[in-house]
């Protein structure tokens, strides 16, 4: 069953990612980046039926937080991927007709993780599942105990430098400094300052590791018939793939090849595009 064009996102709110926002608990970020997106879309909380969080903030308590009672709901956790599966997740439930207009928001907020005992970035919740070949030297914040293997086997396999990699954080870091909403908003940092940084996990360095940080983004997306009336240019999907990794990156065939290979090419193939069609792109995870 293809997706393409069933559905079209219509709205969109973000809470500016920062560092910590102080005294901010999780459900009022994701309530404030869900009304920012309610709101683009020229809505009211009641046009909502459908709800997709990405399990950290679980789908009772948003929905009442907000102040809606969706005949939808439900929580995907995947990580890093959790955006773009919740997406896939409200086009289906609207293509199947369970719901007309679904709200998809997600979030962190590290004081709540602190009280909770989860863990820091991006929100994961519950203990390691990740082996002795991962983290032998105790946790560290995010991903960044994998990255660490997954760049030393890049450098094995491609002869790839840490000059080339600390050129990509710095690159990233130069794209978010007119962005208002990132982290880094306003914060250089060079290609030198990336290599001079202190180690996380060897080869993986501090300005190009995994930073746990607070923040909300909220999307709606609604049926294309009533996309068509709505007062914003409808972003209609076209096409989406997913394909499931291993919880531990040691039980992948070859470490430097994501899942991503494969769910892209889903996609594309959903949409009915190419890659040389492709003239933006972006990867997380």
């Amino acid at each position: 069953m293809s997706l393409r064009g069933k559905a079209a996102i219509v709205g969109i709110g973000e809470v500016p990612t920062r560092r910590v926002h102080e005294g901010r608990s999780l459900y009022g970020l994701c309530a404030e980046a869900a009304g920012l997106a309610i709101r683009d879309a020229g809505l009211v909380k009641d046009d909502i039926d459908g709800l997709v969080t990405d399990g950290v903030a679980a789908p009772p308590a948003t929905a009442e937080y907000i102040g809606i009672k969706p005949s939808f709901a439900t929580g995907v956790s995947m990580q890093g991927a959790s955006g773009a599966t919740a997406t896939m997740v409200a086009a289906s439930a609207i293509n199947s007709g369970i719901c007309s207009t679904v709200l998809v928001v997600m979030g962190n907020s590290r004081e709540d993780a602190t009280r909770q005992g989860r863990i820091a970035g991006r929100g994961t919740p519950g203990p390691s599942v990740r082996s002795e070949w991962e983290e032998p030297y105790g946790m560290a914040p995010g991903a960044n105990t994998g990255y660490g293997l997954i760049y030393r086997r890049h450098m094995h396999e491609y002869g790839t430098t840490e000059e080339q990699l600390a050129k990509m954080a710095a690159d990233q870091r130069f794209n978010a400094m007119e962005n208002i909403n990132a982290v880094f908003h306003g914060q250089p940092a060079t290609r030198e300052d990336v290599l001079n940084s202190r180690y996380i996990n060897e080869p993986l360095k501090l300005l190009e590791s995994v930073m746990p940080c607070d923040g909300a983004a909220a999307i709606v997306i609604t049926s294309p018939e009533r996309a068509k009336t709505m007062k914003n240019k409808p972003a209609y999907i076209l096409g989406v793939g997913l394909q499931q990794g291993e919880a531990n990156i040691w039980q992948r065939e070859k470490f430097t090849e994501t899942p991503t290979v494969e769910s892209s090419r889903r996609a594309l193939k959903m949409a009915g595009y190419t890659p040389s069609d492709i003239e933006f792109a972006e990867f997380y995870d």
